[in-house]
């Protein structure tokens, strides 16, 4: 209500597409230590396993549907970074790669590339980095829909929406995202196409810039 009459303009953050590319897959894996003959899925965030709010507890039921389907068992493996490996690890039942925190963007663009899949299964989110670095990366993305994440995922154009909270349902988007190689391909350039059509750097600066100049002009 008290903002009702004016004017109200959102204006997303950017995103260095230069640092945050697609790069080889096998490369990025040979780099991190990774497995080459693996379907990758990628899940992370500052303090990963511990901040309720980014999901992981729900993360943890999905992939274990996921692993104990024949089709999947012996395919998928899970990455996790923002986080080291805990003391009592949980068992997703498949192999867990655990990167502990990555402080630069070539790290971070590297696990991107190295991925097949990113998933952030928040319970509440705005823009999140994580899933806008993914995409740039040409990794499909698959979330809640909730919050910001309609706003950079498309669903089944550039990643998965799964209804909020549903477990069930993000293992399914997990599962149609990596299901059929040639959907899988328009995915990944969706998924970059979808960054550089609105999420760089200059357009957030030329968005300011835009705003500015209409607000100089109202004001003569």
């Amino acid at each position: 209500s008290l903002f009702q009459d004016l004017r109200i303009e959102v204006i997303a953050n950017g995103l260095d597409i230069q640092r945050y590319k697609p790069i080889e897959k096998k490369i990025a894996r040979h780099l991190l230590g990774l497995p080459q003959d693996k379907q990758l899925i990628l899940f992370g965030a500052m303090t990963a396993t511990s901040d309720r709010r980014k999901g992981f507890h729900l993360l943890l039921p999905a992939i274990k549907k996921l692993s104990q389907g024949e089709i999947w068992q012996h395919k998928l493996e899970l990455v996790v970074f923002g986080a080291s490996e805990p003391v009592n690890p949980p068992d997703f039942g498949l192999k867990t790669h655990y990167l502990g925190r990555l402080n630069d963007d070539i790290s971070l663009a590297l696990v991107y590339a190295a991925a097949d899949i990113f998933v952030a299964p928040s319970i509440e989110d705005n823009l999140p980095n994580t899933v806008m670095e993914a995409l740039a990366c040409a990794t499909p993305s698959v979330a809640f829909k909730i919050g910001g994440m309609p706003d950079m995922i498309e669903h089944q154009q550039n990643g998965y929406l799964a209804q909020p909270f549903d477990v069930k349902e993000l293992a399914k988007g997990i599962s149609w995202v990596l299901d059929d190689e040639e959907r899988y391909q328009k995915l990944c350039d969706c998924a970059r196409d979808k960054i550089e059509q609105e999420f760089t750097l200059e357009i957030q600066a030329s968005k300011y810039l835009k705003l500015y100049n209409d607000i100089l002009e109202s004001s003569k």
